[in-house]
């Protein structure tokens, strides 16, 4: 496993991060059902920054 950096964008011009986004919103869903609803504040809000098309309803 070597050294992890989080995934950067190089070319402004390419579409935003929708699978992050989308894992994003997965984990907030979770920590929703958690009753940790403040963190999962801030997944979808992040998820919203990387893509902001990403649906967060079913």
């Amino acid at each position: 496993m070597g050294n992890y950096r989080s995934h950067e964008k190089t070319c402004p011009n390419l579409p935003k991060d929708t699978l992050g986004a989308i894992e994003l919103t997965q984990q907030a869903r979770q920590l929703l059902e958690e009753g940790k609803t403040e963190e999962a504040k801030k997944k979808f809000a992040l998820a919203r920054e990387w893509d902001a098309g990403v649906v967060f309803g079913d």
